[in-house]
């Protein structure tokens, strides 16, 4: 699972390392789109340009092919003329014919400039002049020439590059072929007009010769060429379904192809060239994008390292003035910071200060703690004195047969003891409604048959929490102001749960409280309410309800009426059981 480097890391490496890496993309990035963008921007700009170049030369070398093709149609019709008279004409009218065949085939290389030369096979014996342009041979030769099959099934063909034998020695060619056909519409003579590939070359290279460039017929196959042939039949071969298309180019792999065909269709010039030569320069301007960008890279990472030991220095002083940090020893952080920085060493200072003043504030509370433990202790003494007092008394009531006042001593003794034997704010309202009834049983004396109680507890309500003595201070103002006077008491309690809620409900049949009973002044009483509202509302803020109010209908009287949520009272108020005085100790 990963895990957050803010969580787990130096802030100063995460900051260095982060910036680090987030700048190096976004410079690598940009170098790769530019290289790419350029690259392609290239290959668009060198297509275009090495297309309309190629167009132009198509168009140039298709005039050229096309004028030898008609001058070698026109060539044929005469020879084809004076052909026929040199077979029955006497031996004069023979060589003058042959001499006229010849000036006109003459006549023919030197009024055409791209023509080297013309070769006419037939089956009459001519003389051949060996330093003239033109050459007669015997037409059993036909089939030892090795271009031979190119023409054998057509009546007229360009013959790719060959070589042929010359005054000057052997020389390449390019030729067309074109057969001469008689009356009878039967093949009796062919002639080749040979055109000089440096001549052609000419046509189609580029000025300082360093383009791969070829000449391909109808069917693709290589006429001839300038630079590497072989590179050139390869491109003629991955380009045989893209060059259905007048023009365009392909890069596949390192090579770069651009292609124009002519016209008519009839040849197309190919170009091919390393992709790598091309974009020499780009990979140039490239290498010097990646030493920037390297630099670049390098100087970041310098003033990030500087930035973020800058950065680091006052927290690493806050740190360590924190981990030095003890009681009575202040260590000092720098005040000269005006930033967010400053306001974390403002932040530092105070929070020690006031870890000062609470320690000091501690000990003193603590020196207190201790005398009021040794107080406690002394005041645990009191108890024990009270209920042995209230002994004694109450056995010198029993010896001198005061019955009353024994009983009542009896009962103020479990009253003193069951609100002294619990220091906890919180008792079950079994023990709460067993100090109630010691005051009940206490004021029964007093009043005898006058007085009548009933208490009524529903359901598991008896082992609820209720807070300590809240049930007696409503009882004892119905006695000292409710009951005042009057010949007979009632006095009924009922306690029950509903949901999370313990309701109490307390009714006497006393006197009706005043409309401004709240705030009239009293001599005596009404401090007992009035504790038992705080302590209401110290436990359970304001959700609790106290309420007196007088009866109305046939039953007057007072009732008072109590409600507070159990889910506020917490555990540890529920379980706290400090006994100040028992039978065990």
């Amino acid at each position: 699972m990963l895990q957050n480097p803010f969580k787990t890391y130096r802030i100063s490496a995460v900051f260095f390392f982060g910036s680090a890496l987030i700048i190096t993309l976004l410079i690598g990035l940009l170098i790769m789109i530019g290289y790419n963008r350029t690259s392609d921007q290239i290959e668009q700009n060198t297509s275009y340009y090495q297309q309309q170049l190629l167009n132009e030369l198509s168009k140039k070398m298709n005039t050229s092919l096309i004028g030898v093709e008609q001058t070698s149609n026109t060539a044929a019709k005469s020879f084809d003329l004076l052909y026929a008279r040199l077979q029955e004409g006497d031996a004069y009218e023979k060589a003058r014919l042959q001499s006229e065949i010849r000036d006109q085939m003459n006549y023919v290389v030197f009024g055409t400039t791209i023509l080297q030369s013309i070769h006419i096979y037939s089956s009459y014996p001519f003389t051949t002049d060996r330093q003239g342009p033109v050459a007669f041979l015997p037409m059993s030769r036909v089939s030892e020439e090795p271009w031979y099959g190119v023409i054998q099934d057509t009546d007229s063909e360009w013959l790719p590059e060959h070589v042929i034998e010359t005054n000057s020695g052997e020389e390449a060619v390019i030729s067309f072929a074109r057969k001469v056909f008689n009356n009878s519409n039967q093949f009796y003579s062919l002639m080749v007009f040979n055109i000089k590939v440096s001549d052609f070359k000419q046509l189609i290279s580029s000025e300082d010769n360093s383009s791969n460039r070829g000449l391909l017929d109808a069917a693709n196959k290589l006429l001839t060429h300038s630079g590497n042939g072989e590179l050139l039949i390869q491109a003629a071969a991955a380009l045989a379904d893209e060059m259905k298309k007048p023009s365009g180019s392909l890069r596949v792999g390192n090579q770069f192809y651009v292609w124009a065909k002519s016209p008519d269709s009839r040849w197309t010039l190919i170009e091919a060239n390393s992709w790598l030569e091309m974009t020499e320069g780009t990979r140039h301007t490239a290498r010097l994008f990646l030493i920037l960008g390297a630099t670049t890279i390098l100087l970041v990472f310098l003033l990030t390292l500087s930035l973020s030991s800058r950065f680091m220095k006052p927290m690493n002083l806050l740190l360590r003035a924190m981990d030095q940090y003890a009681i009575g020893e202040k260590k000092q952080v720098p005040g000269d910071y005006s930033n967010e920085f400053g306001r974390l060493f403002d932040g530092y200072r105070r929070l020690t200060e006031r870890i000062e003043e609470l320690y000091a504030s501690l000990k003193i509370q603590h020196q207190r703690q201790r005398e009021a433990e040794l107080k406690s202790l002394q005041m645990m003494i009191n108890p024990h004195f009270i209920y042995n007092t209230l002994d004694q008394i109450n056995w010198m009531a029993i010896e001198s047969k005061q019955n009353q006042v024994s009983q009542m001593l009896t009962e103020v003794a479990g009253m003193f003891r069951l609100a002294l034997s619990n220091t906890d704010s919180l008792v079950t309202v079994k023990e709460e409604l067993a100090h109630t009834e010691c005051y009940l049983r206490f004021q029964k004396v007093r009043w005898e048959d006058r007085l009548s109680y009933s208490i009524e507890v529903e359901g598991d309500a008896w082992q609820e929490p209720i807070p300590k003595i809240i049930l007696q201070p409503f009882i004892e103002n119905a006695f000292i102001h409710g009951f005042h006077g009057m010949s007979r008491a009632e006095l009924r309690i009922r306690i029950w749960r509903q949901e999370q809620e313990l309701h109490i409900l307390i009714v006497n049949n006393g006197k009706a409280l005043d409309e401004n009973w709240r705030s009239k002044p009293r001599k005596r009483g009404g401090y007992g309410l009035k504790n038992v509202q705080e302590r209401l509302e110290a436990l359970f803020g304001d959700d609790y309800t106290m309420e007196m109010r007088n009866r109305n209908g046939e039953d007057s009287g007072v009732e008072a009426w109590i409600s507070f949520p159990l889910n506020k009272i917490s555990n540890e108020e529920k379980g706290r059981t400090d006994n100040v005085e028992n039978r065990d100790h």
